[in-house]
């Protein structure tokens, strides 16, 4: 199986903010549990051996780090961690972000990049405002490089940033953590229904099964199988991912719980649909 969405750090060479603030309650829960060096040999650990490929996502440390942690994932890489594809941070809406985006695609597993549109109702005002105007040409360029996107955001941002995208149609982006489903009632689940349906006609959006316990605090196996067996409906197997997003989601469950989840799903689909869940979309959407 390929992990399309995980993390690692070392907190002695990385800066992290939000690691490193003892005793603080976030949106995904209470980081205390995981404020430790998370490594390839722990993520091996955590996974068993069910993961023969991975996807690296940024983790969130200080701007001036982003180099500094792709730098540190290559170096995992170079020492035999079976990653296959890095998406590292940048600032779209920044003025340097072609620089930004040199200094990041001068390593050779850098496929993509992330910028965080939303986190949480809660969070969502300790980041700037989302305007069209100032992502549109930052998504070009990002589509000009021939990088991917991966989108994070929230319920109340679908629209403006869904208005915005199809101005960009040839960006190969992918919705990460379900979109943020944070309303989960009938009304927020018929919402999202909406509104990824939207999202879906824009045919290069792609789509992870992944962090779905942040939203929850815990893991609930049948809300999984119904927001997944969803998305797949939406977007077409071909589309979807699977993402492990430990060790953040480490905080609300194990890896076997996990892997015993996706199996649980996949058992629903015929081995072709299988294999590109499992496999496929994260393969041809990073292109590795």
């Amino acid at each position: 199986m390929i992990d399309a969405h995980h993390h690692l750090w070392d907190l002695s060479k990385i800066h992290y903010p939000w690691l490193e603030a003892k005793g603080s309650e976030r949106f995904f829960g209470q980081p205390d549990p995981i404020r430790k060096n998370y490594s390839p040999n722990d993520y091996a650990s955590d996974h068993n051996g069910v993961i023969k490929r991975s996807v690296h996502i940024q983790v969130g440390c200080v701007p001036e780090d982003n180099v500094k942690e792709t730098e540190l994932i290559e170096d995992y890489i170079a020492n035999g961690a079976p990653i296959a594809a890095i998406v590292p941070a940048v600032d779209v809406t920044a003025k340097d972000l072609a620089q930004q985006l040199t200094a990041q695609q001068a390593f050779s597993h850098v496929k993509g990049v992330r910028h965080m549109i939303g986190k949480s109702p809660e969070e969502n005002h300790q980041l700037p405002p989302f305007v069209a105007e100032k992502w549109i040409p930052g998504w070009q360029l990002i589509s000009d490089r021939e990088l991917t996107f991966d989108l994070q955001l929230t319920s109340e941002q679908y629209e403006d940033v869904y208005t915005a995208l199809c101005q960009v149609p040839q960006l190969k982006f992918v919705i990460c953590h379900f979109a943020s489903p944070w309303e989960q009632d009938y009304a927020g689940f018929a919402n999202w229904r909406y509104w990824m349906e939207k999202f879906a006609n824009l045919p290069n959006c792609h789509f992870k099964l992944s962090g779905f316990s942040m939203f929850t605090h815990n893991f609930d196996l049948a809300m999984f199988i119904k927001y997944s067996t969803a998305a797949i409906e939406i977007f077409g197997y071909q589309r979807c991912m699977l993402g492990s997003n430990f060790p953040v989601d480490k905080l609300h469950m194990d890896y076997q719980t996990l892997v015993s989840a996706w199996h649980s799903l996949l058992e629903n689909y015929t081995s072709e649909q299988q294999h590109w869940l499992s496999e496929k979309a994260a393969q041809s959407f990073y292109n590795f």
